[in-house]
């Protein structure tokens, strides 16, 4: 399937709403002190991934992602912003923390109200934020939760930090335009990484690693994870099976935890590496005469850093493992937007290439369905 069939194809798929987003009104929240969002899946790792890579050590500390079920020693403070995020509304855990934020002391005392996040029909989060008077911020009913980036999932928590969501809107903007006309560096990246993912999972290559040399951009590895692994884990036609599997890893720490498999085990494997700029600051050091690298006291960390992605790609390459290096200029609100887009695009080419659909996700409900009939919930 030549780029002009899967690019038409792309576009006519009804779940592609997210391809040319547009930036949404959203309420002001001045005098927030904590948010905590209530989600799982798509309606939180966007928002966290967001949080982790843009967000100062102030905000990061003061978002609160309120997911797993599991006991969590919480008190309510008048200042919280609580956010409720779901595009079905009918989400297990979701329900679960709302009933026990209702249960806790301060609850109905804020200073700003609940908003709720969610596809604007009669699912029963939008009905019951409808009986409370909760604002509703809606998830377009053409936008998958794990394509919801660019909705208010990714931007109500950028406005919360007092950063740019409609750069961010545009940068993903820049990017899908780019891929459309199949030019910029945005238009080449994505194309090649389509081309290059196809032609190797032909011969074997199914399993592929992100790994980006910057601590900022570890959270986002796990939105990727759900994003390839929900979208391009399917049956095909005749029940064939078919998918690319992702590995979630961080420079320099998986130098040391995973390359060994990488270089020498079976030849499955292929890495996507990361790096952005890290400047060259001047960085006091007093390396002690034992230290077995003479002279490292006068490099700066982002220099070593550096060093570290581009001897990790050599190897690869040495080894012949499949390896492609994305260098992205800013790592700012217009550079999230075009690397998140990016990456949406990429997938959502690469699932239609293997005559999958990579929007839905048939064999996700079994396991919810035997979830809710143990609790006794099943409907």
């Amino acid at each position: 399937m030549d780029e002009p069939e899967l690019l038409e194809r792309l576009l006519a798929h009804p779940m592609s709403g997210w391809v040319l987003p547009k930036a949404t009104g959203l309420p002001p929240l001045g005098g927030v002190g904590r948010v905590l969002w209530c989600g799982i899946g798509g309606s939180l790792l966007p928002t966290d991934a967001l949080v982790g890579s843009l967000g100062s050590a102030s905000h990061q500390g003061r978002f609160v992602p309120l997911a797993s079920p599991e006991t969590h020693p919480l008190s309510l403070e008048r200042s919280d912003q609580v956010v409720f995020a779901s595009k079905s509304g009918r989400t297990l855990e979701l329900w679960s923390w709302i009933g026990r934020l209702r249960a806790m002391e301060g609850w109905g005392r804020f200073d700003h109200a609940p908003l709720v996040l969610t596809q604007e029909d009669d699912n029963p989060l939008a009905q019951w934020a409808r009986v409370e008077g909760f604002p509703i911020l809606p998830i377009p009913d053409n936008v998958g939760g794990r394509y919801s980036a660019f909705t208010a999932v990714g931007t109500l928590p950028l406005a919360w930090m007092g950063l740019d969501a409609a750069a961010f809107i545009q940068g993903a903007r820049l990017v899908s335009l780019q891929v459309q006309g199949r030019r910029g560096v945005w238009g080449d990246r994505v194309w090649e990484m389509v081309d290059h993912w196809h032609q190797n999972w032909l011969r074997g290559i199914d399993q592929w690693v992100l790994l980006p040399y910057a601590n900022r951009l570890e959270k986002v590895g796990a939105w990727w994870v759900q994003l390839v692994a929900e979208s391009l884990g399917k049956q095909g036609a005749g029940g064939v099976r078919r998918g690319i599997v992702p590995i979630r890893a961080i420079g320099p720490q998986d130098q040391h935890a995973q390359l060994q498999r990488w270089l020498d085990g079976p030849r499955t494997v292929g890495v996507v590496l990361v790096t952005v700029p890290n400047g060259e600051r001047s960085e006091p050091a007093q390396t002690p005469s034992q230290c077995p690298f003479p002279g490292l006291g006068a490099l700066g960390g982002s220099r070593i850093l550096g060093a570290q992605a581009s001897g990790t790609r050599e190897a690869l390459e040495a080894a012949d493992v499949p390896v492609l290096h994305w260098g992205l200029e800013t790592l700012d609100e217009a550079g999230m937007g075009a690397f998140l887009m990016a990456w949406q695009l990429v997938v959502a080419l690469v699932g239609l290439r293997l005559e999958i659909d990579p929007f839905d996700q048939p064999a996700v409900e079994a396991g919810k369905h035997r979830t809710l009939k143990k609790l006794g919930l099943a409907l």
